[in-house]
């Protein structure tokens, strides 16, 4: 957070425009998303795009309208927002031959698509924005590809495919949760509510899946202690979940567990993750 801080304090004395978009990017990208509310993260993502494009950084300005739609999706703006944001970005992209932030992209334009039952696939990143049979990664895009068809598998219940995507070689530089950029805890989520979701319904394999949630659930609990603003409601529904492989049905305290899950996302505006938390109280 200070290293943070003072980056952008040595660029507002620079009074330069040189930089700006890279300094912006890189520290919320990478490091404010660990302190501050991602609410307020759209601006100087938006400053940091204007800039670039001003100084010719179309590199770092691209960058920028990508985590501005990660961004949008994280903090549970409506998805027709999300799509369309998503097309006026792929077209600039695209226009400026920035091919690898436009294939991101993509998987979030085609993640709405489906979502909004504007697709025929759920959980199948083919449609409209993209078929993800045809495309060509890089080691970055296949990461956000994996992390976007875990998001589609748990919000569509197709918790085996979300527990057991594999996590390429490539894929593991992009997917650390110490130190890594703000849509990996998004993923990390995502990965443990499958596992626990197949721990309830798989008995025979429970300890194995339960492991495996255990210790992503620690990390996030780790964070949030580390006083991360973004992941409470994360590791409420975590806790509520892990509670409820434990306890009866109906118990009271896994009840009260859910509830106060569905409620610190709707307060926090999360009003997708609210959503998935009565779905999976209603499933308890």
């Amino acid at each position: 957070h200070y290293i943070g801080e003072r980056a952008l304090q040595m660029q507002e004395r620079l009074k330069s425009e040189a930089g700006k978009a890279k300094t912006l990017i890189k520290s919320h990208v990478f490091v404010f998303h660990h302190v501050k509310p991602m609410q307020s993260f759209s601006k100087p993502l938006l400053e940091g795009y204007q800039s670039g494009m001003r100084t010719g950084d179309k590199s770092f300005a691209m960058w920028a309208l990508l985590n501005n739609v990660v961004v949008l999706y994280m903090t549970g703006k409506p998805l027709k927002v999300i799509e369309e944001q998503c097309q006026t970005s792929i077209t600039q992209t695209v226009e400026l031959k920035e091919e690898e932030k436009a294939s991101c992209l993509r998987t979030y334009w085609q993640l709405s698509l489906n979502l909004m039952g504007s697709s025929n696939n759920t959980v199948e990143l083919s449609g409209k924005a993209m078929d993800e049979k045809e495309v060509v990664f890089t080691p970055f895009s296949h990461a956000t590809f994996i992390i976007v068809k875990t998001i589609a598998s748990s919000l569509f219940g197709r918790y085996e495919l979300g527990a057991h995507l594999a996590i390429e070689k490539r894929d593991q530089q992009f997917m650390r949760m110490k130190g890594g950029v703000m849509d990996r805890p998004l993923f990390w989520f995502h990965r443990c509510l499958c596992m626990f979701a197949m721990a309830r319904s798989n008995k025979s394999k429970e300890r194995k899946y339960m492991a495996q949630a255990k210790r992503i659930h620690k990390e996030l609990t780790i964070s949030l202690k580390n006083k991360n603003p973004n992941i409470l409601h994360y590791v409420s529904l975590l806790n509520a979940e892990k509670a409820a492989l434990k306890q009866k049905k109906n118990n009271e305290d896994v009840r009260k567990l859910y509830n106060d899950a569905i409620i610190m996302s709707a307060r926090g505006g999360y009003v997708h993750d609210a959503a998935l938390a009565q779905e999976r109280f209603a499933d308890y």
